[in-house]
């Protein structure tokens, strides 16, 4: 009888600690993905074309296999800010839990109706991949992904450099995905020929991370519809593939 009462209450122990081991799984991993998009706002960017970003973006946030996408994770973080200058940073919207097309549709529309913040600043795309970086810190819970989606036309021209930046920061839990626009106006000064490889040598970080290119800003909604998706769904052991 006594070796009994041993094995069951052996079992109930397990039981329990299993439960409080799930238990603290789940509150210390309450979401997959927290993705952070950080749109170009520089003197390269003209108003017809900073107007397709955005709305680009707003659209492809809406459409339906890229809230299916979100849907299915039970939930994801999302951030999102303009970047020119190096200390030219606006939330277009701060950390907000995406759990329902209502939820969608609010932060699609704060990207269609979002006012610009300047438009005579330079590209300062290390001082945008370091405000990213500390947004992170602000995440309202723990998630298993972090992910910063950088869209641009231009290489960096003012302040820290992408380089510097990576040297400094910790990102090593930090997936930074890139959306090279090319077919810009050579006029600009800060229009690289090669953006694509730009991005590729130095904005690309982490494990998975990718560059999706879009030759103009009128294809940029299925760029950034194509790179949602691949961002969004997991990978293996929860990273991109």
């Amino acid at each position: 009888m006594n070796k009994l009462l041993t094995i069951i209450a052996f079992l109930i122990m397990c039981v329990v600690s299993f439960g409080g081991l799930n238990k603290a799984k789940a509150q210390g991993q309450a979401c997959d993905l927290a993705l952070i998009l950080a749109m170009d706002a520089s003197s390269s960017v003209n108003s017809d074309e900073y107007d397709l970003q955005m709305k680009g973006m707003a659209s492809a946030l809406l459409d339906t296999e890229v809230k299916e996408a979100i849907l299915s994770l039970g939930g994801m973080y999302m951030a999102a800010f303009e970047w020119n200058g190096r200390t030219n940073q606006k939330f277009l919207f701060n950390w907000t839990r995406l759990r329902s097309e209502a939820d969608i549709f609010a932060v699609a529309r704060k990207l269609a109706l979002h006012e610009r913040n300047s438009e005579k600043s330079p590209t300062a795309l290390g001082s945008a991949l370091g405000y990213a970086h500390r947004l992170f810190r602000q995440l309202p819970t723990q998630c298993l992904r972090q992910v910063i989606d950088v869209s641009g036309d231009g290489i960096n021209n003012e302040g820290i450099t992408p380089e510097k930046v990576f040297a400094l920061w910790n990102f090593s839990n930090i997936t930074v995905n890139g959306l090279a626009i090319k077919g810009t106006d050579p006029l600009h000064d800060n229009i690289h020929p090669d953006i694509d490889d730009y991005y590729r040598q130095q904005v690309l970080r982490g494990n998975g991370s990718f560059l999706v290119i879009a030759e103009n800003f009128q294809s940029f909604e299925d760029a950034m519809k194509q790179k949602l998706l691949k961002e969004i769904r997991p990978g293996p052991v929860g990273l991109l593939e």
